[in-house]
């Protein structure tokens, strides 16, 4: 595996231009450059907590969440990145990309932060490829103090796939955003149903805007962070695993079915679960309040 551990990092890494103020700013990183954005805390810093979002979203996810945070917990600082092939990250490296290249990026931006905050641990929550990433991260990192897992799962042998994914191994990558229609059928597997009854227009809207921003470049980086996250194994690193953490799953996910929280539970010692009814994958937008008053009671 490699080297995750903040003494990986060259002292040149802490010598780049970043600072505490707003708005985005990009780290220079081992072949690419990260995109990320920093809030400070409105009470003395105590805590640096990282979001680190999944498949082919961006940091602008975390931006209702983050001003939650905020209030309910004026201690913490958050750090919001946007994943090599996604957003506002470019990457210059022909090198393939793995989960655990992205753990590494995750884990030079906490180092940085953590310098500077003075903080000698921080706190990682990660949902669905994010939280692939986060897992990997915390086996290999002595420095992450709490961890999220949020709709994810361990990969491997401890992954369930949906009921449609007849033969994992065939699985190849496919553009659903053609059109309005291909878009929505792919999407309400996404929603509990609740949401999908209550929130109609919120849908129709993400969706719309999803077959806008449908694009040949947007597609072969989809189809880059596809192989990464499908392909992804980390069961034999959970048990390494030594944060205390907080695993969140919707039982009606149907994209990373609640049979995967319960495995990263079983098999994570200091792990607690947190199951919410009604709700699919994107728990995020389905129970925004919930969420942030949950992570933030577990950050006391």
């Amino acid at each position: 595996m490699e080297n995750l551990q903040f003494s990986s990092f060259p002292s040149s890494l802490f010598e780049q231009p970043l600072h505490q103020g707003e708005g985005v700013q990009f780290l220079d990183f081992e072949g690419a450059q990260i995109a990320f954005d920093f809030q400070s805390a409105k009470a003395p810093c105590e805590k640096l907590l990282v979001l680190v979002n999944g498949y082919q979203r961006n940091r602008m996810d975390f931006r209702a969440f983050r001003k939650k945070i905020e209030k309910l917990s004026p201690q913490t600082a958050t750090l919001a990145l946007d994943n090599r092939y996604c957003g506002q990250t470019t990457v210059s490296s022909s090198n393939p990309l793995t989960v655990i290249r992205m753990a590494r990026d995750v884990s030079a931006l906490a180092a940085f932060y953590c310098k500077i905050l003075n903080l000698k641990d921080f706190s990682l929550l990660g949902i669905s490829m994010g939280g692939m990433i986060a897992q990997t991260l915390a086996a290999g990192n002595e420095n992450v103090e709490n961890l999220f897992l949020v709709s994810t799962t361990a990969g491997g042998l401890g992954r369930t796939w949906p009921v449609a994914v007849k033969d994992p191994s065939s699985l190849e990558y496919k553009n659903h955003y053609e059109n309005l229609d291909s878009t929505k059928k792919h999407m309400e597997r996404y929603f509990g149903a609740r949401f999908l009854k209550s929130s109609t227009l919120l849908f129709d809207m993400m969706c719309k805007t999803l077959v806008k921003s449908n694009t040949g470049e947007m597609n072969e980086s989809a189809k880059t962070q596809f192989l990464a996250s499908s392909t992804f194994d980390g069961v034999e690193n959970i048990a390494k695993i030594k944060a205390k953490t907080l695993i969140v799953s919707g039982d009606e996910d149907q994209i990373i079915p609640l049979e995967n929280a319960h495995y990263l539970s079983n098999n994570i010692a200091h792990s607690s679960l947190v199951v919410y009814p009604e709700v699919g994958h994107l728990i995020l937008i389905e129970e925004p309040e919930k969420f942030a008053n949950d992570i933030c009671e577990f950050l006391k």
